[in-house]
């Protein structure tokens, strides 16, 4: 089809633009709405961010088309990549072309499907520790929590030494610090990230911080000759094909992409995974049953975790209702186009996994929570592009099993030994212009269960709308 009949089909312009806004406005200040009402409009739409064009992607196989056959002409750019390049350098979370083949390549060993069993022990550990402190009755700042057990999986997995509490803190701070500000950066002209606030002094703070934590992690490791199996030590064995090792910058930008990616992300699903199980109890119950059954009263091994299919179900929901990577642009380097829809060069172009993963055409009452859409039949009935959690293609998350491995373990080994509910009158929304989609003020009451016995403990009145199951499928 020839540029001028591409020209010619209908990509519509979503309503409520603003002068000099544009409809950044409307999608800092209510995204999910925002999206899903554009949704509607058809597989392509076109928004204006300031003074730039954008377009959105709706369409699950244009999705797929995007991510997997057309790489080369729908690039990793924009706003939200310059903003994230601030605080993890050039890492495998933005880099793109050659130079981002190499670093996946130089990355892939540590991630390997066969090595995730090894970092196990330390994901088991670092839940018993969290939960090893609760006592039944007592109300829990979950999101706290869980943002400590996944730093301190990431230091355990990392090097010998592990993060001290003091480290740990600092990056927790700072990667909520760079998820705040990327995410209102990302929507706001760029003449607005350079005036001196509070906030953008915060905000290079935080990148410093990070920084410095990597380059003393690094120096440690190196100090301490450890060739455990840890990722810093193959990382530092890594090579490519002229036998060129990770240059130090690189090494850091990697470690840094560790911090903030390999905890956010995974603290975040796990925060909506308590909090939809705590709304759904016969939900944690099932999960319970299932873990002693498999359990019986000793821990979970990595062995075990193929042989938790409905907590793994479980989790797939979680990342469908509340995907952690909510919005993701590419930018296009020359004039193409996507399917038959034509789009001119320098436009960025966005695909949102929460939008597509709320489509009533794949996912019918998308707002309920029901692990039983993951059961083989129900996937099949998807089409392929219909569920991105991960991304897909040559970008997709390196750390997806590493990541799936961390959440059904913890998920287990909680609804195992507790029951949680929420305090009467909360209400547990997502935070708004954060990068990652992170639940607000999530308060738990936990209550320690008898193993083996089914168990019901009152829970505070549902005031917001039922959340979703987890389960795995191919983009």
């Amino acid at each position: 089809m020839t540029t001028s009949a591409l020209n010619a089909l209908d990509i519509r312009p979503v309503p409520g633009r603003l002068p000099f806004f544009g409809h950044a406005l409307s999608f800092a200040l209510r995204p999910q709405k925002f999206l899903e009402t554009q949704r509607s409009l058809g597989a392509v739409t076109s928004i204006k961010l300031g003074s730039k064009n954008g377009q959105i992607v709706n369409d699950p196989t244009l999705v797929r088309e995007l991510l997997v056959a057309r790489t080369r002409d729908f690039i990793k750019s924009g706003p939200l990549y310059e903003t994230s390049s601030r605080f993890v350098g050039n890492g495998l979370a933005v880099s793109e072309g050659p130079y981002h083949r190499r670093q996946r390549r130089l990355m892939q060993p540590a991630f390997r499907k066969a090595r995730i069993p090894e970092y196990h022990s330390a994901m088991r550990e670092a839940t018993d520790l969290m939960i090893g402190a609760w006592q039944t009755g007592q109300t829990i700042d979950m999101w706290d929590d869980l943002s400590k057990l996944t730093v301190t999986v990431i230091g355990k997995s990392l090097y010998q030494g592990g993060f001290t509490d003091e480290m740990t803190e600092q990056i927790m701070h700072s990667v909520a610090t760079a998820s705040r500000g990327i995410g209102w950066r990302s929507l706001m002209p760029k003449w607005m990230h350079h005036v001196p606030t509070p906030e953008s002094r915060e905000f290079s703070r935080a990148q410093q911080t990070l920084h410095a934590v990597a380059d003393h992690v690094i120096a440690d490791h190196r100090a301490h000759n450890d060739d455990s199996q840890h990722f810093l030590t193959e990382l530092l064995s890594a090579r490519d094909e002229q036998g060129n090792p990770l240059t130090h910058q690189q090494l850091r930008d990697e470690v840094v992409t560790l911090f903030s990616a390999g905890s956010a992300t995974v603290a975040t699903t796990l925060a909506w995974a308590l909090h939809l199980v705590s709304e759904h109890p016969e939900v944690g119950q099932r999960i319970h049953d299932e873990t002693v059954a498999v359990l019986a009263e000793r821990p979970v091994t990595a062995d075990d975790i193929s042989r938790l299919p409905y907590t793994a179900r479980v989790v797939s929901e979680v990342l469908r209702i509340y995907p952690p990577a909510w919005l993701l642009p590419r930018v296009t380097i020359e004039d193409t186009a996507l399917g038959d829809h034509f789009i001119p060069k320098d436009t960025i172009v966005f695909f949102s996994p929460y939008a597509i993963h709320h489509d009533p055409r794949w996912y019918p009452n998308p707002k309920h929570f029901d692990p039983d859409r993951w059961l083989p039949d129900e996937i099949a009935k998807r089409p392929r592009g219909s569920y991105v959690p991960f991304g897909a293609g040559v970008h997709q998350c390196i750390g997806n099993d590493f990541a799936l491995f961390e959440i059904i373990t913890a998920l287990a080994t909680i609804s195992r030994g507790w029951i949680l509910t929420k305090p009467v009158g909360a209400v547990v929304q997502p935070r708004g212009g954060r990068a990652v989609l992170e639940p607000k003020e999530l308060q738990l009451k936990v209550h320690k269960r008898t193993l083996g016995r089914p168990q019901h403990v009152s829970a505070a009145p549902n005031e917001s709308q039922p959340g979703c199951p987890y389960g795995r499928d191919s983009a």
